[in-house]
């Protein structure tokens, strides 16, 4: 077993100027080839069925990074490159695999994932317990993938469905003390022990109790690692971009036009994630969220973005004419979902007299792009995006007044809810 030198020191202590390091970088260059393979599953329609089987192979693919970001995060120096380039490795048969995942490669995909979450959570101590990555711990939402292997299509596909939910699940109700509960009572019926009485931080050491050490993320050095995860992601929407004008070999001042409409939607995505938000989320300020839960939101925000990608390739490729149908409501789908999740994070944190802030720049930009899909059906591509990139302006510029304190780089904003500063971005 691998065992980073006592992680739980370095959560503890956590460096205010820690970044990620070289290592981690490199092992993020995956997440490149997967948003790009994972993006040709919406080229083609994109149907119900086709947006299912994304959604389901980009959280698996997201939670494999994600285990191993962890892992590098709370083990810091004493992260071990070999763990890194083997999980590397893994990602990429998973990402080589999306392309014929419903033939040929729906086996190699599995036992690829299957094998990095059972990796994910072997990196740690024995008794060390990542309370702010439940995952690290229950590794249940692996099993049915482990069981579709003897199961026929298209019930594989609902237990891949099935293992996802298990994670989310875990993700949104495993609470500190309840993880901590939790791995004492399966570790204490593994010795053949009765769990201590109380708490389980609390309860004194014994011969027949196990000992339990706490191992905590470093927020800041998390959140970078999750911005850069966001850069990458809108990376893929430029690559889509700068493929579809090279096919065209008559560059005009419409295809200029809806170049330049996409390229701005992507800076202003940008902006609104990493200047005005925290962890890649737009308007969620900093420690809002428990990590885990901020983590799940990043999740679902970045598949929105990696199906926006497709959506805007699609977009230049079809600049004089009117989007395909599917392409048109992936366009308007992934965008609203996108303004979704910075509303789910803050809403819910703000106080009454804050609310009217987020209904103010949250709601109207969700309720045009849904009524975009049905209602601009007939709109060419460049006007489409334009309509976008005025509602991303709009959460850019939008400014309710004077409020109680400014934000340092000029802005004010609600006490409660402001955002982070420049200086607490990646």
């Amino acid at each position: 077993m691998e065992q980073p030198a006592d992680p739980s020191a370095s959560s503890v202590a956590a460096q205010p100027e820690r970044h990620a390091g070289w290592n981690e970088l490199f092992f993020d260059l995956v997440v490149v080839a997967g948003a790009g393979q994972l993006a040709h599953l919406l080229h083609d329609g994109p149907h119900l069925a086709d947006l299912a089987l994304y959604g389901v192979l980009y959280l698996a693919f997201w939670t494999v990074w994600a285990g191993f970001a962890v892992y590098g995060d709370i083990a810091a120096s004493a992260t071990r490159v070999r763990t890194l380039l083997i999980a590397m490795l893994g990602m990429a048969v998973m990402a080589a695999s999306v392309h014929a995942v419903l033939t040929h490669h729906a086996i190699t995909f599995v036992l690829a994932y299957v094998a990095l979450r059972w990796q994910a959570g072997r990196v740690w101590q024995r008794g060390s317990v990542v309370v702010d990555w439940p995952l690290a711990q229950f590794g249940s939402g692996a099993l049915p993938w482990l069981v579709s292997l003897l199961v026929p299509t298209p019930w594989r596909y609902w237990l891949w469905a099935l293992g996802i939910a298990v994670d989310i699940v875990t993700l949104l109700v495993a609470t500190r003390g309840r993880t901590l509960r939790r791995v004492t009572e399966r570790a204490a019926a593994h010795r053949g022990d009765r769990p201590p009485p109380g708490p389980p931080h609390t309860a004194s050491p014994g011969p027949a109790q196990p000992q339990l050490s706490e191992s905590r993320i470093d927020t800041t050095h998390m959140g970078e690692r999750l911005g850069l995860y966001v850069i990458i992601v809108l990376g893929e929407g430029v690559i889509q971009i700068i493929d579809a004008a090279s096919e065209r070999d008559d560059w005009d001042l419409p295809l200029a036009a809806t170049g330049l409409g996409a390229f701005g939607l992507l800076a202003g995505i940008c902006t609104l994630s990493l200047l005005y938000g925290t962890n890649g989320i737009p308007h969620l300020r900093k420690d809002a969220l428990p990590p885990r839960l901020a983590m799940l939101l990043h999740a679902v925000m970045t598949g929105f973005l990696v199906a926006l990608a497709t959506a805007l390739g699609s977009a230049v490729a079809h600049f004089d004419d009117v989007l395909p149908k599917g392409q048109h409501w992936l366009l308007c789908g992934a965008m609203a979902g996108y303004f979704a999740a910075g509303v789910v994070a803050t809403l819910p944190l703000a106080e009454r007299a804050d609310r009217v802030w987020v209904l103010g720049w949250g709601v109207p930009c969700v309720a045009v792009a849904v009524a975009l899909a049905p209602l601009g059906v007939r709109l060419p591509a460049w006007a489409t995006i334009g309509i976008l990139v005025a509602l991303v302006c709009w959460q850019i510029l939008y400014d309710p007044g004077r409020a109680e304190a400014p934000v340092p780089g000029g802005r004010r904003w609600g006490a409660r809810i402001r955002r982070t500063s420049r200086a607490d971005g990646p």
